[in-house]
């Protein structure tokens, strides 16, 4: 990662007509470090430093500012002005706003419509495989000599249950999201903005779906607002399924994040129990006598 003296120096370069500005770090990111700009003439801009290896998670900076522009032409993100591409630091205009509420049904409503909003946009660069993406997390934490949990064959036999039951699912491919934490949402005095675009690429919707549900912790009625709002109608049960299943595979896909993370970061943060904490919401979940209701209601 760039110092904030390098990035100072390649921002005043890139933008002089910003003339003095300051820096303050904005708190937040296990990947990347955020920087607030405030020009002189009173502006202000969000600056993103990139973390160090990040591209072992399969982020590529310029297919993020690519999907940021997309994003921010439908209205549901912040401008990207500008991205050097040497240095691989995106530049957006700073939104003011406050945090989401997850549990309220009329917040539930907005992300669905923008998750609709979304996946209706042409094809934009870049793919999010998600049974793909836990695969290589698990190989590039194995090459970095990190030592996997005693739970993760258990783990990886229930996932494969739910990869073969949704690959028999009715599928497209849309453009997606992929890390839809409350924290990525912001809410402005007139529109929900989604952040962070660093994971997006082409997709299957559901991935969203799921990843959202479980991110927000939604219980059964969340989900059901959620899939109503998204579809624009009452959801069949073969729809709920697959969003369960996703929402369940989602935390497996994190816990590996968190060991790739083991191996790579120089961060001050237990990724263990953070993984953990999530490779144990996968296994009770899966372990529910729900999982067989769900697979058995996508494969007809």
């Amino acid at each position: 990662m760039i110092s904030t003296e390098q990035a100072r120096e390649l921002l005043g370069a890139e933008f002089p007509g910003w003339g003095s500005f300051t820096f303050s770090p904005i708190p937040g990111g296990l990947t990347n470090q955020n920087l607030l700009v405030k020009t002189g003439s009173g502006e202000k801009f969000v600056a993103r430093l990139p973390g160090k290896d990040t591209e072992m998670f399969g982020i590529n900076r310029q297919t993020e500012y690519a999907i940021s522009r997309v994003a921010w032409e439908i209205g549901i993100a912040p401008e990207p002005v500008a991205f050097i591409v040497k240095h691989e630091i995106l530049v957006t205009r700073f939104v003011e706003g406050v945090p989401i509420e997850t549990t309220d049904p009329a917040t539930i409503r907005s992300v669905a419509k923008l998750l609709h909003r979304l996946h209706s946009v042409p094809e934009v660069p870049g793919t999010f495989n998600l049974p793909l993406v836990i695969e290589d997390y698990i190989s590039t934490a194995k090459r970095y000599d990190v030592s996997m949990p005693s739970e993760l064959d258990e783990a990886l036999g229930y996932s494969r249950k739910i990869i073969n039951a949704i690959d028999r699912c009715p599928s497209r491919t849309a453009p997606c999201h992929n890390d839809l934490i409350a924290a990525n949402f912001l809410q402005s005095r007139d529109r929900l903005y989604l952040l962070d675009w660093e994971y997006a690429g082409m997709g299957d919707p559901y991935v969203d779906l799921g990843n959202c549900a479980v991110n927000f912790c939604m219980d059964e009625d969340a989900c059901t607002i959620l899939m109503e709002s998204y579809l624009d109608r009452e959801p069949n049960t073969a729809e709920m399924a697959q969003l369960h299943l996703l929402r369940v595979l989602s935390d497996l896909r994190e816990a590996m994040w968190s060991y790739v993370q083991i191996g790579i970061s120089t961060l001050d943060v237990d990724f263990h129990a953070y993984g953990m904490k999530h490779l144990d919401r996968f296994l009770q979940n899966a372990k529910s006598a729900d999982l067989e209701t769900w697979l058995g209601a996508v494969e007809g």
